[in-house]
Formats: C-alpha cells, sequence, structure tokens
C-alpha cells in the first residue's frame, strides 16, 4: 500500500458520513425544494465568481494607478535632474561655507565695514536658539550712521559673499532730513549658523565621564 493509500483512505472515511448524510436529506426533499437548492447553490457560485472577478479586477486597478504613478515621478525626476544636482551642489557649497567652527559674526561684519568704509556705530547679539535638530541661530543686530547707499550695498555684498555663511534677515533704513546730503541711518540683523557637533562622551551611572 503507497503512502496516498494511506492518506486517501482516512480522508475517505472522514467524509463519507457527512456525504451520506447530505444525500439522504437530498432523497428526503420535494422535487420543488430540489430545484429551490439548486437554483440556490447556482446563485451563491455566480456571486461568488462576480465578487471574485471583481476584486481580481479592482486589484489589477489599483496596480495600473499605482504603476502609472510611479511612471510619472520618475518622469518628473528625470525631468527635474539637473535642478536636483544644481540644488544639491548649491546645498553642499552652503554646508562648506557654515564649517565646523561657531560664526565670527562681529569679526566678519568690522572687516567687511573696514573694506567698504562704513562704520558701524553700535552691535548687540542676541541670544542663539536652535535651528532645527543640526544647527544653532546666532543673530546680531547693528546700527549703521551716515553712510550712502552706494556704500552699503557693497557692505551688504561683501559680506554675503564671504567665506563664511552670513545674511542679512533685517534691514530698515532710515533717511537724514536734516542736511541736504544723501546720507542714511541702517539698522540691520546679521545672521549665521553653527554646525551642532555630537557629543561623543558617554557618563557612566556615578556621573564619571566614559571615553
Amino acid at each position: 500500500m503507497s503512502a496516498l493509500d494511506n492518506i486517501r483512505e482516512p480522508v475517505v472515511r472522514i467524509l463519507r458520513r457527512p456525504a451520506i448524510r447530505i444525500a439522504a436529506e437530498w432523497e428526503r426533499l420535494a422535487p420543488r425544494e430540489r430545484r429551490w437548492v439548486t437554483v440556490l447553490g447556482a446563485l451563491v457560485v455566480s456571486v461568488s465568481i462576480l465578487l471574485g472577478a471583481w476584486l481580481t479586477m479592482n486589484r489589477i486597478g489599483d496596480l495600473q494607478d499605482e504603476n502609472a504613478a510611479i511612471r510619472e515621478a520618475l518622469s518628473a525626476i528625470a525631468q527635474h535632474r539637473d535642478e536636483y544636482l544644481e540644488a544639491k551642489s548649491r546645498n553642499a557649497v552652503q554646508e562648506a561655507r557654515i564649517g565646523n567652527d561657531p560664526p565670527q559674526l562681529t569679526a566678519d561684519l568690522e572687516t567687511a565695514a573696514r573694506s567698504e568704509n562704513v562704520q558701524i556705530a553700535e552691535s548687540s547679539e542676541r541670544p542663539s536658539v536652535p535651528a532645527g535638530r543640526r544647527y544653532i541661530e546666532h543673530d546680531m543686530d547693528i546700527k549703521i550712521r551716515e553712510t550712502d547707499l552706494q556704500s552699503l550695498t557693497k557692505f551688504l555684498r561683501r559680506v554675503e559673499t564671504g567665506p563664511r555663511l552670513v545674511f542679512f534677515t533685517r534691514l530698515s533704513l532710515k533717511h537724514r532730513y536734516s542736511d541736504d546730503t544723501d546720507k542714511l541711518d541702517v539698522e540691520l540683523t546679521a545672521t549665521a549658523f553653527e554646525r551642532v557637533h555630537e557629543d561623543k562622551t558617554k557618563k557612566k551611572p556615578d556621573g564619571s565621564e566614559k571615553r
């Protein structure tokens, strides 16, 4: 006796009793009841087939929509690849300008002012604040007295195109009407960023540092 026969015989014995019972119940049914049962069974099978077909077509439609969305995304990436690379390059340049050392706003502003014959009358550094998880923002308010528009423009350009990333987030101009010159009083806010360095030292439970 083969292994298949060993499996088939117990299965046949298990299914024989329900099959006999169902056949007996079928024989007891009247012809009209048999027709109703047959129609009901055919209806259940038809509904199951239709439902399965609908679910299959619906799934195929979803897959087609997903594939279309993927193709559109890939097409958009291909079309804007040069823009992405350019933006990535600009971001790398700005990252390099931020550097790893804290910004020296006072020194950078005074150096640019001396180069363009601009006099910084007052300066006040604000408390540093977090800028996301990777950077700390440093702001400094400065006041410039009796400067002309050309010198101010050169000063702003020299600061913002310098080796370190510094830019102005506030600019207020006031014209001096007390005399006939074109002198201006200017208030500005210069902003720079410092990269946050992860502290690699770990502390033991007793408070001592582990390196």
